[in-house]
Order: structure tokens, then sequence, then C-alpha cells
């Protein structure tokens, strides 16, 4: 413990320092005067909030990250509002009138920070990106009704009153204010991977902070009060946070702030040309056993035609056949996923009742299950429509099914159901077949290692069909995975987008 104290503190001693000497100046400045000392404080974060927008602003035709981007902008109007704040305070003669502006200017700007908090998610998961141009505008228009509705109209809530207090409003805000701070913080582990670890680590901090601030703000009955004071100094250690992950960070590593989702495009890029390498060289070495089985076999009958029985011919061209058949599984499963990884084939979304695609899906199968005795039993609702391309659906269905009827004993049972899930529909295939090894299960689905078994009754696979459902379900929006036990049978799950209409 005192070693990671230690690290900590060498590592990080300029802060620690610099808080330090802020604290001590803020003390002696409350003791002097608290309007200045809430001038100073408030300044400082007012400075931070322009700081952390003019970076935003500068590097926004190359920074790629929307929550970052929306955050940036909005702290110009959160700025502005805390300026407000700033000269409203009781005692200062820049806006003179009869109500608490400074704390309704308070409300109001630490809701503005809080619903960018949590709008920013939501503009994280766009693939487009942001408009700042827009964006500005939609933040100047709200912060102009915010201080007409204070200074102008008069109709913003009250939030405090002389010889009273906070009234009702201001802290039943507070706590709704804490909320939205937590609830950014659940948000912001959620989608960690999106951030540079340093801007994660102290965005979290800022927002921890800003927490501890707002609760600061729900105790004080007066506005000089020391519960005021110490939500100051937190508010304080929030923006010096909030300073550090964007304005330093901006300038010390901007690649950190700018290109976090590029370099880890990059990077996810350089390791799937590995694993397609070391697929096709996989898929290669696949390709010439049974080419070679049908060379060796016709060549054999070629020069030996005449020494050759009827059932030696027979023999041999149903090895022949054999190995074409694989061939042919083969590089139509490869044609298929080439075309997908270079973009010709792309999605063509309808609307799909489930239980329509399946039906179609099992009638051509019927067939290979009869052979095997084997039943399939349909379990999917009418009512669950999906919305995906259907040929791509259909191709999945159809993948999953076949293996699942080469995986099973004579006189077995397979389920295909369906079930809603969110804004998904749910499909389960369902085996009691041989099953898989849990150690071999990650292999199903992964180019890595093109993982192959033999049937019940020696049925070979390419190993490559899976791959391509994994391809299919994901460019329609869904995803794909798998239970099984060894000896008693597996379970495929894999999801599609419901249809909205």
């Amino acid at each position: 413990m005192i070693a990671k104290i230690t690290s900590f503190l060498k590592n990080n001693y300029r802060t620690v320092i610099t808080l330090c000497v802020l604290a001590f100046i803020f003390s002696i400045s409350v003791r002097t005067s608290y309007m200045l000392f809430h001038t100073v404080i408030e300044l400082s974060c007012i400075v931070v909030a322009f700081a952390v927008f003019i970076v935003t602003w500068n590097s926004r035709k190359m920074i790629d990250n929307n929550y970052l981007s929306i955050a940036g902008i909005a702290y110009l109007f959160i700025g502005i509002l805390d300026l407000l704040h700033s000269i409203t305070f009781k005692g200062m003669s820049f806006i003179p009138g009869p109500g608490h502006y400074a704390n309704q200017f308070w409300i109001a700007t630490r809701f503005m920070e809080a619903f960018t908090m949590i709008l920013g998610f939501w503009f994280l998961r766009k693939r487009t990106k942001l408009n700042f141009d827009a964006s500005i505008l939609i933040y100047a228009f709200f912060t102009t009704l915010v201080i007409l509705s204070i200074l102008h109209w008069q109709v913003f809530p009250r939030c405090y009153i002389d010889g009273v207090g906070q009234t009702q409003f201001k802290i039943y805000t507070e706590y709704l204010i804490i909320a939205m701070f937590a609830f950014s913080i659940y948000n912001l582990y959620r989608v960690r991977a999106k951030f540079n670890k340093t801007i994660f680590q102290l965005l979290t901090v800022s927002l921890v902070l800003s927490i501890c601030s707002e609760f600061c703000f729900t105790l004080y009955v007066s506005n000089y009060s020391t519960s005021n004071e110490i939500g100051h100094y937190f508010k304080l250690a929030s923006y010096f946070m909030l300073y550090k992950a964007v304005v330093e960070t901006g300038f010390s590593n901007p690649a950190g702030i700018l290109f976090k989702n590029l370099k880890d495009d990059e990077e996810r890029y350089r390791l799937q040309d590995a694993s397609k390498d070391k697929f096709f060289a996989i898929i290669a070495h696949d390709l010439k056993n049974p080419f070679t089985a049908l060379m060796t076999f016709s060549e054999l009958i070629y020069k030996n035609a005449d020494k050759l029985g009827t059932a030696k011919i027979e023999n041999l061209a149903l090895r022949m056949n054999q190995a074409s058949k694989q061939s042919f599984n083969l590089l139509e499963s490869l044609l298929g996923w080439a075309r997908l990884q270079s973009g010709v084939l792309k999605p063509n979304p309808t609307a799909i009742p489930a239980p329509v695609l399946i039906n179609e899906t099992v009638q051509l199968l019927n067939a290979l299950a009869e052979a095997k005795d084997i039943t399939i039993e349909l379990e999917a609702d009418e009512n669950h429509i999906i919305y995906s391309d259907r040929e791509m659906s259909q191709t999945v269905i159809r993948n999953l099914l076949t293996n699942a009827i080469k995986f099973s004993h004579p006189s077995s049972k397979i389920t295909v159901s369906t079930r809603k899930t969110n804004d998904l529909i749910q499909f389960e295939i369902i085996d009691a077949g041989i099953g898989i090894e849990k150690e071999n299960i990650p292999r199903l689905l992964s180019l890595d290692d093109k993982f192959t078994v033999l049937g019940t009754r020696d049925e070979k696979g390419s190993g490559l069909g899976l791959i391509l459902c994994k391809e299919f379900i994901e460019i329609n929006g869904g995803e794909i995975w798998l239970e099984s036990e060894y000896g008693q049978g597996t379970t495929f799950y894999f999801t599609l987008p419901i249809s909205k209409n």
C-alpha cells in the first residue's frame, strides 16, 4: 500500500503540489472575503470550461470521439452560465435584482453539465461525425432560453429564499443531478475501451468529485456556509481533473484524445490481416487434399480402365464424388466469405416473419434429416418479425441446421425456437448430439484456427460455414454464440434486429 502511494506521488507530484497550493490560496481568500473566494473559484472553473471548448473546437476536424466533441461544445455554454452565476452572486452589483439569480444559474449550469455527460454516450454510438455548427446553435438556443427565463421572464423556479434557505425544487434537482452523474460513471465504465486509459480515469474522477460537490450543495442553509465552501472545493477539483483529461492531454498527447478510435482500428486491422493470412494458409492446405484425391483416382481409372473391375471403378467413382462435393462446399463458402470481405456482398434488409424463414429452410433440409430419422421441431412465434437480409439469414439457419443434423444421433430431435429480447429476435437451434469439448468452443468461430470434427456418420465439413454465419449475422446487426456439453448436445444462439414496422 505504501509502495503504491509512493509511486502515485512520484508520478503525480506536480498535480498534488498544485492542488495543495490552490487549497491554501482559497482557504486564505475565504477567510478574507467569501465573495472573493467564490469569485476566484468560479473564474478558475470558467477558464477550464473555455479551455476545454477551445481545444475541442481547434481539433474538431480531427477528433474521432463524439463524446469528447459534444462535451467540449457544451462547456462553452456551461462556462457562460457559470460566469452569470458568478456575477449575479449576492453582493456583486453587475446584475442587481430581487431574486437569488446565482442559485438559479447554478442549477441550470449543473443540469446542463450532467445532461451533456449522458447525451455524450448517445453520440458516442453514432458512426457519423458530430455536426459542430448545428450542435453549437442548439446549445446557444437553450442557453438563451435559460438566461431569459431567469433574468427577463423570471419564470425559472426559485432556488433560494432569504431566511429560509434552499427550496425543495433546488434540493431535489441537486439529487437528480447526482443521479445523472452516477449514471454517467456507469456508462463511462461500459464504454471505457473507446477512451484513452488516462482520459477515462480522469473523467471518472471528475464525475465522482462532481457528485461530492452536488451533495454538499444539498446541505447548506446559507450561501456562505461551510458546506457551500466545501462544495466549491470539490467543484474546483472536478474541473481540475477535466482540465487534465482534455486540455493537458490534448497538448501533451494529442493522439490519445484525437485518434483513439483510429489507433484501435489500425491495431484491429493489423490483427485481422494476420488472422486472415493464417486462415488462408489452412484453406489452401484443405483444398489440396480433395483435389489430390480427385487427380489420383481419375488418373488411376484413366490408366487402368481395362484392368479394373466394375466394383473397383464404382468405389473409386464414389470416393471421387465425395472429394468433389467436399471441394465444392469449401469453395462455395470461401467465395461467399470473400465477396463479403471485399464489400461486393452487402445486406439488403427486409421485414421477414421468423417462422416463414425457418420453415423455408427446414423444407430444404427435410431429406437430409429423414435420412438419419431426425425430427425437427419448430417453436417460432409468428409475431416475431426480423429486419434482415433474407438470403444471408437463410444461409445462417441452413448452415446451423445442417451442422445440427450432422452431429445428431439417428432418431433424435432438433428444436428451432425464437424469443424476443429487447429490440432483437433471438434464435435457438438445439440438438442432443455429440457436443463439443469446452476448450474447443472458442475455435469454432475464429479465423485463427479452422476447427472441424466428423459427424455421427463420419460426415465432413469445410470448417468455414460457421465463420460465414458469424460474418452474415454481424453485418446484419446481430450476434452469434453457442453453448455445448460434450456428449450431451449443442445449442447455437443468434440474434437479428426486430422489424419496427
